[in-house]
């Protein structure tokens, strides 16, 4: 029952890796699934309490429209259809890693920034009990760190080829890629720091770092695979 978190800065690879070691151990692949179950969890107390502070539309109530519409596709799509079409893929986790990781402007910001990492810790430990799942990024190996049994791996690019990736998948400019790259590590650094105390970077957060400006994807896949036959898992 292998249970693998993947992380990296976008572009680096872990989406594209990450199907791939699913498809190479026939398990489960888990990414944008965790904030909807997580959103689901803290929906309506979260909500109401917004409503109540009378607060400017921010992060939350983006994310309620944008996985209002996602689920309502994925009910339309089946359970096992793909429902998220065009740069929702990278947008919502950059969303979520620019706004979290801002400082908190109210106690009650203070609370909803606690139970979406709290309901996010819940829906990752839940899958990882399941086994047999991939789960990428959203600080899964931090919150998984002390869960026997659990590998992880980091990657990392050179910000060349990030770039090159957001250019082909986002249809940017390189302009604007390099700007999109930027910011969303840089938030991505600053959300880790605020949350969890630590680099995203630190190699001592997992079992192996990949460096996928040294080797394909499908290389990467079977390097992690083959780490696990190495551990026994």
């Amino acid at each position: 029952m292998p249970v693998i978190t993947i992380n990296g800065p976008v572009g680096s690879g872990p989406i594209e890796v990450g199907q791939m070691v699913g498809q190479l151990l026939s398990i489960n692949y888990v990414d944008r699934m965790v904030f909807a179950e997580a959103a689901k969890l803290v929906g309506s107390p979260v909500g109401a309490l917004i409503e109540k502070e009378q607060r400017v539309v921010r992060f939350r109530d983006k994310l309620g429209r944008f996985l209002q519409t996602m689920l309502e596709r994925s009910a339309v799509a089946g359970v096992s259809g793909e429902p998220y079409f065009g740069r929702g893929i990278e947008m919502l986790p950059a969303e979520t890693y620019i706004e979290l990781a801002g400082d908190p402007s109210s106690s009650a910001q203070r609370v909803n920034d606690k139970a979406f990492i709290e309901a996010t810790t819940a829906v990752v430990t839940d899958l990882a009990k399941a086994g047999d799942v991939v789960i990428i990024g959203r600080g899964a190996n931090i919150m998984l760190a002390d869960v026997p049994g659990v590998v992880h791996i980091g990657m990392w690019a050179p910000l060349d080829v990030r770039v090159q990736t957001a250019m082909e998948r986002e249809h940017f400019s390189r302009q604007e890629a390099e700007k999109y790259v930027e910011e969303l590590e840089q938030a991505r650094v600053t959300f880790f720091r605020k949350f969890f105390k630590v680099n995203p970077s630190d190699p001592s957060l997992y079992h192996i770092m990949l460096n996928m400006g040294m080797m394909q994807p499908r290389i990467a896949a079977e390097v992690i695979t083959h780490t696990l036959d190495q551990l026994g898992y």
